[in-house]
């Protein structure tokens, strides 16, 4: 069944967080081979009644394998340099006019039949990527290759990552959370807390045009008479619908976006939708949609970043900490984290005092399974509950009714989604290793509002030359133009039928391109794959076993729409 969720529930969901001490752990009886068993020891002087402690500072590579055959090597490009606030004058730092670019391909590969550039959904990162990605990478090999290039926008490299690659290269959560949560130090560095509205103006002159250039530059890696061959935008969720703006696009210099690409891949994402008028676009939108949409003015004046209610971005901080700690310590208990029992109680219905024991993984599992989650919107099949009695709640997020641990006095561990009766999508460890790994990030602490608010006014991709929006300085003029194949993949978010038609409105397949000719009836020109059984990010974690259809159809889709012969991009030296 297709639900029709608001985007910022995620963001009203994920609202615990706090100054905390830190935590007390015991691990889980009969746990065995915990990766904290090799977690680096903490400096000499910690202890239970240290205080605050300073770790040594440590880095993660910019390139390893993540798995069997797989390099992931991380790398910027260089970006547009857009406006400065016309009612504060806050100018972006230069340093920001970059993209970061999390690149997967075969080891020992010189080249690709197919480059993927994906960009992900509301408030996601890279990292939302990569079991997809990984997926994607091993199954091309038979085809002539394939590379997917995972987009971390602009907004990222805001983020304070000490904390976290420290914790990673350590293998120790605890880092992390004592870092910016517990008052730590990481080589006599402080965490300097959370940016704020005040001090990001040029947030608002992060919208559309500014990343549709930034991807512009991301896709130039590839030799200009290769793209239109071997280049596909595939989107999620918000991305999605970034993917159909994009390829609507005309940029200056009259190139369209659609020229330079083989095809477009929207995941639960980028379904047809009317586009918000001038009036809405400068005021905002009303009731819940005010937090994603807050106007045009507002943006510029104070709500330049999409803020979580309560305590902001600390969520999402929170929630790579948890992580962590389902990957590296996943039957320990963590005894005493206060920030952390608040965000279960809120997004479980429960009291304070009626948070159960629970392991890392069970964590993250009550806090982002479908049967248990009210944050709906992010939610995977990731499993079940064990170790204790089980009741009902309505979400106050949405309405769903939901699971939630009954017991207190309880401690509850978690059965990984592969073991479940029947099997579910996404195992626990595949979703901690997107959520955690690597030098990127899962989310984007500083989500810049001017973005959506843009993607809402381009519609159909048929906006006026002479428009308010081109004024604005959104060029998705040629919809109608749009001549390369997409394929659709429709979870819990986007239904069948919002996919179906987005077909009339494209042209038939453009001439020299593969399936030249063919119409948007014609499943090689547009196709719509259908797994309602999956959550709205299992698409992007799930494993890639049989049962998944993910992977197996975007792996034909690039297969039938790929030109021959393979294209050539150079291993990216390290430039963040």
């Amino acid at each position: 069944m297709h639900r029709s969720f608001p985007c910022c529930l995620l963001c009203v969901a994920l609202l615990a967080c706090g100054d905390d001490d830190g935590p007390s752990t015991t691990p889980m009886p009969d746990a065995g081979g915990d990766a904290t068993d090799d977690a680096a020891p903490p400096p000499e002087d910690a202890g239970s009644d240290a205080g605050p402690r300073d770790w040594p500072p440590m880095t993660v590579p910019s390139s390893d394998e993540p798995a069997e055959g797989v390099v992931r090597e991380v790398f910027t490009v260089a970006g547009s340099h857009p406006a400065a606030n016309p009612m504060t004058g806050d100018e972006t730092p230069t340093e920001l006019d970059h993209t970061t670019v999390v690149r997967y391909r075969a080891a020992g590969a010189p080249s690709a039949r197919s480059v993927i550039v994906a960009m992900p959904g509301l408030l996601a990162g890279a990292g939302t990527w990569q079991s997809l990605a990984i997926a994607l990478v091993q199954r091309g090999a038979s085809g002539g290759g394939v590379e997917v290039w995972a987009i971390d926008r602009r907004g990222n490299l805001l983020e304070d990552h000490r904390g976290t690659d420290t914790a990673e290269a350590a293998q120790d959560a605890e880092i992390a959370q004592g870092y910016y949560f517990g008052g730590d130090t990481i080589g006599g560095v402080a965490f300097e807390g959370l940016r704020t509205q005040g001090e990001l103006g040029y947030l608002s002159e992060w919208g559309l045009a500014t990343h549709v250039e930034d991807v512009r530059r991301v896709i130039a890696l590839v030799p200009e008479a290769s793209r239109r061959g071997h280049v596909f935008l595939m989107g999620h969720s918000m991305g999605g619908t970034f993917t159909r703006a994009y390829a609507a696009w005309r940029f200056e210099d009259g190139t369209r976006g659609v020229d330079e690409l083989a095809g477009l891949i929207v995941v639960d994402g980028g379904g047809a939708a009317a586009g918000i008028d001038e009036e809405e676009y400068r005021a905002g939108g009303g009731g819940i949609g005010a937090l994603t949409n807050p106007g045009l003015d507002r943006i510029r004046e104070r709500t330049r970043f999409l803020e979580l209610p309560i305590l902001g971005a600390s969520a999402l901080v929170r929630l790579h900490v948890i992580a962590l700690r389902a990957l590296y310590a996943p039957t320990e208990i963590i005894e005493d984290d206060p920030g952390r029992d608040r965000l279960s109680a809120l997004l479980l219905s429960l009291g304070d005092d009626e948070v159960p024991r629970m392991t890392n993984r069970a964590v993250l599992g009550f806090a982002l399974d479908d049967a248990s989650s009210a944050v709906t919107f992010a939610a995977c099949a990731l499993g079940s509950s064990s170790g204790g009695p089980l009741g009902q709640f309505t979400s106050p997020f949405g309405g769903a009714t939901l699971l939630q641990p009954t017991d207190p006095e309880a401690t509850y561990d978690w059965v990984d989604a592969l073991d479940a009766e029947p099997a579910e999508w996404t195992p626990i460890e595949l979703l901690a290793r997107s959520a955690s790994e690597g030098r990127t990030d899962f989310t984007e602490w500083y989500f810049p509002l001017r973005l959506p608010l843009d993607l809402g006014a381009v519609g159909d991709g048929n906006l006026p030359e002479d428009g308010y929006f081109a004024a604005q300085g959104i060029r998705a003029f040629d919809g109608e133009l749009v001549d390369a194949p997409l394929l659709a993949i429709s979870s819990e978010l986007v239904s069948v039928e919002s996919y179906e038609a987005v077909g009339p409105l494209l042209a038939p397949i453009g001439e020299g391109r593969p399936a030249a000719g063919a119409g948007r009836d014609d499943e090689r020109a547009f196709r719509v794959l259908d797994v309602p059984s999956m959550t709205h990010v299992d698409p992007l974690t799930a494993a890639d076993r049989p049962e998944n259809p993910v992977p197996d159809a975007i792996t034909e889709f690039l297969a039938e729409h790929s030109e021959e012969g393979t294209v050539a991009v150079p291993t990216m030296e390290e430039s963040r």
